[in-house]
């Protein structure tokens, strides 16, 4: 097979498995699931505390892991551990029960994440093209957009058949994700590094040592918990406002229709924009965040990891970063209750605003370039 033949298979195998692996159909309806099953709101937002503190304590070494036995490997057990989370959640009906099938979705997520774009990018490196990384990083979000959107638009119709029937669904199909992770390209040759304390700590100091690199991980962990926060607060919402299951899962998929559509254009936006403009005005336009926030991040961080052997386990403590707050915002709704929760979200963001620029000051003053160029060529 040729170089370009190798490469534009692999690429579609790639997008692909982005397209597949979250594909979470359960997602627009998961909180009204939950309550169906009798937990309260505030149980309901346990429940994401404790999701994003098993995030937090396996992200890194989940990544340290993919550096280790390769991204391939560690995004199929990624899949494979989300069709085991789903059956679980399926059959459910106490806290802890769902506490369990939670903790194996945090799992899954880590598994994949990181391991995705380290993957995406060393394969690109390895056909001398990685400056066509963050064409390729929006492209498979796009992916990864659309298909969460076919997912949400199916999510309605599927819960007023069984509420259990969407995370049913989702099992198969992450069971489909793993098996495109069964045909792509083999990357054991770039693990190296061995999943030791060490390598968790020298992934930690490699962002610590570099203050854009910090920055980035500092500006994605707001964002995400903004982006985040709106798939708890709107199912509870929607529904007191009269909006039935069909309604919320179609409102779902058009959102991500039109996230998806920005993905895709997050490329060309950064060169015709500039990344800086596009950083702050990500913090303002909620809608357009969560298609831009990947693309647009990923890249700038990848462009800052020197060592593409800890790549994944780099990339696993920006996405520990995010947990983090989130972890720490999620009980604080369920705390704070329904009524005001908007408030909150707004506290939040402006609140991370001003930390944001702070920092940037800061780093202005010492002389340090806040935000990295998108990559022209090897790295």
């Amino acid at each position: 097979m040729s170089p370009d033949a190798s490469m534009k298979r692999g690429l579609s195998l790639f997008y692909a498995f982005r397209l597949l692996a979250t594909s979470y159909v359960y997602m627009p309806i998961f909180m009204l699931f939950q309550a169906s099953r009798g937990l309260t709101f505030g149980e309901s937002l346990a429940l994401g505390g404790i999701f994003s503190g098993v995030v937090v304590l396996v992200e890194v070494p989940t990544g340290v892991f993919a550096d280790r036995v390769g991204r391939r490997r560690s995004m199929l057990l990624g899949a494979l551990t989300m069709v085991v989370s789903c059956a679980i959640a399926a059959r459910s009906y106490s806290f802890g029960d769902l506490a369990i099938a939670e903790a194996l979705a945090a799992i899954s997520i880590a598994l994949c994440s990181g391991a995705d774009s380290a993957y995406l990018f060393d394969f690109l490196r390895q056909h001398d093209r990685v400056h066509e990384y963050g064409r390729h990083e929006s492209t498979a979000s796009a992916f990864h957009l659309l298909g969460s959107a076919v997912a949400f638009a199916a999510s309605g119709f599927l819960a007023e058949i069984d509420f259990a029937l969407p995370y049913i669904v989702t099992a198969g199909i992450a069971g489909v994700a793993a098996l495109v992770a069964c045909f792509m390209h083999d990357d054991r040759d770039l693990a190296r590094a061995a999943p030791t304390t060490k390598q968790v700590s020298s992934a930690i100091g490699d962002v610590l040592r570099n203050p854009r690199l910090a920055w980035m991980v500092g500006y994605s962990a707001v964002v995400f918990v903004l982006v985040r926060a709106t798939v708890y607060l709107y199912q509870p919402y929607l529904q007191a406002r009269g909006l039935g299951l069909v309604s919320i899962g179609i409102l779902f998929a058009s959102v991500y229709c039109v996230a998806s559509l920005v993905a895709y254009r997050t490329y060309a936006l950064r060169k015709r924009v500039g990344d800086e403009l596009l950083l702050w005005g990500l913090l303002a336009v909620q809608a357009v965040a969560n298609g831009i926030y990947s693309p647009l991040t990923k890249p700038l961080i990848n462009a800052e990891i020197a060592d593409s052997r800890r790549r994944a386990a780099v990339l696993s403590v920006e996405s520990m970063a995010r947990r983090v707050a989130m972890g720490v915002f999620a009980p604080l709704v369920g705390l704070w209750g329904q009524g005001n929760v908007m408030t909150l979200c707004g506290a939040v963001g402006l609140g991370g605003f001003a930390l944001l620029a702070f920092a940037r000051m800061r780093m202005n003053g010492n002389g340090v370039q806040a935000i990295a160029d998108p990559p022209s060529g090897n790295a």
